[in-house]
């Protein structure tokens, strides 16, 4: 009888053990989400600006063109609108430099695409160690089948944590406001919120 009552307290620790880990991926997966967007929002801006501002660009320089190029002189008046039309099409020309240089010296595409790899990474973790708590709660694994399942756990989760780009504080704030809890560590209740109906801890 002292023996089940062991392996129960030992079944019971690596359950607590396990949850915890469940909710530092579920956490980590979401930032990664949020940072994805992010990127990718910014990312498609940038792409919208450089179009809109070439295009504008093109416009001024061809009326400028079309203003000084005619044969007969320009009217009174319209130095003022060529002369401000140069100014404004210079002005936009700097902005479209300033936007490519954005566009080549961070890769927001890139980036989207490298914390999009690792949530979906992360998302496949989260729900291998889902169903591992729900084999431990429908007691169909005994303890060494749990403690093989966690480390092989550990080591995928540290390797993908190793290989995943760097997480920004924006990304950290979206996912608190998604999962409405910002704490890292995670408390009975906060686990609760994110974690099945079924496997919710009294």
């Amino acid at each position: 009888m002292k023996a089940i009552m062991d392996e129960d307290k030992v079944i019971k620790l690596l359950d607590s053990q396990i949850r915890n880990s469940y909710g530092n991926v579920f956490w980590t997966h979401k930032i990664h989400e949020k940072d994805a967007d992010i990127y990718r929002c910014w990312n498609n801006w940038i792409k919208i600006a450089q179009i809109v501002l070439s295009a504008i660009s093109t416009t001024g320089i061809i009326f400028i063109l079309f203003g000084v190029s005619q044969n007969t002189p320009l009217r009174d008046g319209q130095y003022d609108c060529v002369r401000w039309a140069a100014l404004i099409s210079s002005g936009i020309s700097a902005l479209l430099v300033i936007a490519n240089s954005l566009a080549k010296g961070y890769d927001l595409g890139e980036l989207s695409a490298s914390h999009g790899a690792t949530a979906l990474k992360l998302l496949d973790l989260r729900e291998e160690y889902l169903s591992l708590l729900y084999d431990i709660k429908a007691k169909s694994i005994n303890v060494e089948e749990i403690q093989e399942r966690r480390d092989e756990l550990k080591e995928r989760t540290l390797s993908v944590y190793a290989n995943a780009p760097r997480t920004t504080s924006r990304g950290y704030g979206k996912a608190a406001k998604a999962i409405e809890d910002g704490e890292p560590f995670f408390t009975k209740d906060s686990l609760n919120k994110i974690l099945p109906v079924d496997l919710q801890e009294e």
